[in-house]
């Protein structure tokens, strides 16, 4: 937790004791789905009862990549006779096949933020060319989540997100218009990384210290490097660019660092979800002592939700590895032999990792699943046939107990169905604020039924699509959910700074 220096230790207990005070829950529920495809899976039941606030997932989080998804719920619960800070019960099928269900609690840690945190944003870019990624790749990229997240861990300032891959973002020209409504498509995921962190705005050395290293650190990697935009009438998605991406520095370093590893995509890998209490340094400890047992990070999904952490990894599995290995539940500490028979070398460690901070979490594991890597181009638009996977950001603000997430998500799908051959959901969360509504984000990756190579032609299909489907998702959503339609704030648009700019659906 970030503490002003004027913050005293009586202080902060007195906070924690009113913070713990004011709830009822000593405990949260949740529920982890881990699958193939793309469609996040709901906890609500056929008819929920609105009145019963622990039916209702206060907070929702669902990532896909490698073609693996999981999905994350939680909400509060009153149950405390379990042992230790995390409980997760044994694996249960969630219906369809290859999709596995797992049932937890856990305690969370009610000091982990202040209020007075200011979010700091960063784009890390990895590579100028398609994502496909390699044994070596995930081993590099394990390699900077656990920098960047260690800066973040020395100062105590909790990761809020981190997510990889991402879109990456175009340079912007000096033709280019405020609003970026003339600026290059963008491709749908690319080797990039996105992740925050919470500072307080009392201590402007802190921040001002991290963003200093962060740029050593792209220096000294080759990373390209991107801060949130934070300038007067900046939005998110708007980002001020501090170092370039260097391909051949970044090649020298993951060859010199990882001269063993194998330069072939993996064909198959595991999903392994982390839970437990928020704690500063905890994902810089669980990715590095992966990486110290020659397991790399394919994709990850790493956010705090009701004060609890969920670190979900997609890892690369080694060729020589079984497919017989099974999905599993238990302690971190017991976890690790398991993790580390996925890897197809040790490289040389670094150093011991911290394993206390995390040494009382849970993991579940899914079995060995195969992979497979999305189309994608360099230049959106530019290959010969056409198709091309383009991203598509979503905003929407609810009351409680009226929609859930993935119910919301499916009547997305729903409506882009007419314009598109293909609809995934990359990412998306959403949490209950204050006002007792559920705010929330997602980004959605499409592929246009019509085939044009023409940038103009192409943003307009996206943008007329994109308002169509927003204005029949709104006639949908009050009799879904019986919900005032005034009430009802969505925004869905090829652009991501614009769903900032548009606080209600046009």
């Amino acid at each position: 937790m970030t503490v002003p220096a004027n913050f005293t230790k009586s202080s902060e207990l007195a906070q924690i004791a009113a913070e713990a005070a004011g709830t009822y829950f000593s405990s949260v529920e949740f529920t982890l789905t881990h699958g193939y495809g793309p469609l996040p899976t709901s906890v609500i039941g056929d008819e929920p009862d609105k009145e019963d606030v622990t039916a209702w997932p206060t907070d929702f989080c669902h990532f896909s990549a490698a073609g693996l998804s999981v999905s994350t719920s939680i909400w509060p619960s009153t149950m405390s006779a379990f042992s230790g800070r995390v409980q997760i019960g044994q694996v249960e099928h969630a219906g369809a096949p290859d999709t596995y269900s797992y049932s937890g609690h856990a305690v969370p840690n009610p000091g982990f933020l202040n209020q007075s945190t200011r979010k700091v944003e960063v784009l890390i870019t990895l590579g100028n060319t398609h994502w496909s990624p390699t044994y070596r790749e995930a081993l590099m990229q394990a390699l900077v989540i656990e920098k960047l997240t260690g800066l973040a861990g020395q100062r105590g300032a909790p990761v809020l997100h981190l997510h990889t891959p991402v879109a990456p973002v175009p340079q912007i020209s000096r033709s280019e218009r405020g609003d970026g409504s003339n600026e290059r498509l963008r491709d749908a995921i690319g080797p990039c990384l996105r992740f925050s962190i919470g500072v307080d705005p009392k201590m402007a050395e802190a921040r001002l210290d991290f963003e200093t290293e962060l740029a050593a650190l792209a220096e000294e990697y080759g990373f390209g490097l991107k801060l949130d935009d934070q300038r007067l009438n900046r939005v998110r998605g708007e980002w001020f660019t501090i170092r370039g991406f260097d391909r051949e520095r970044y090649r020298q370093a993951r060859s010199r660092l990882f001269p063993e590893a194998p330069v072939l995509t993996p064909k198959r890998a595991v999903i392994a979800s982390i839970v437990g209490p928020s704690r500063a340094g905890t994902t810089a400890a669980t990715v590095q002592a992966l990486r110290e047992r020659g397991v790399g990070v394919l994709a990850a999904s790493i956010s705090s939700m009701r004060k609890t952490t969920f670190i979900n990894l997609v890892l690369p599995v080694a060729a020589d590895t079984p497919d017989t290995l099974p999905q599993w539940t238990g302690g971190w500490l017991d976890a690790l032999p398991r993790l580390s028979a996925f890897a197809g070398h040790r490289p040389g460690a670094a150093g011991e990792s911290d394993e206390s901070v995390i040494a009382d979490w849970k993991v579940a594991l899914s079995p060995v699943m195969r992979c497979s890597y999305p189309p994608s181009s360099q230049q959106t638009g530019a290959t010969a046939t056409g198709r091309v996977p383009y991203p598509i950001w979503l905003w929407w603000q609810l009351p409680h107990r009226t929609v859930d997430t993935p119910a919301l998500l499916a009547e997305v799908q729903a409506a882009l169905q007419p314009y598109t051959r293909r609809c995934d959901i990359a990412y998306a969360q959403s949490r209950l604020c204050r006002g007792d509504v559920v705010r929330g984000r997602a980004k959605l990756i499409v592929m246009l039924s019509q085939e044009h190579r023409d940038h103009e032609t192409v943003q307009r299909l996206l943008t007329d699509a994109t308002e169509a489907a927003q204005l029949r998702i709104r006639e949908w959503l009050p009799a879904l959910g019986q919900v005032d339609p005034s009430k009802i704030r969505l925004r869905l648009s090829p652009r991501e700074r614009w769903l900032t700019y548009a606080g209600i659906s046009a």
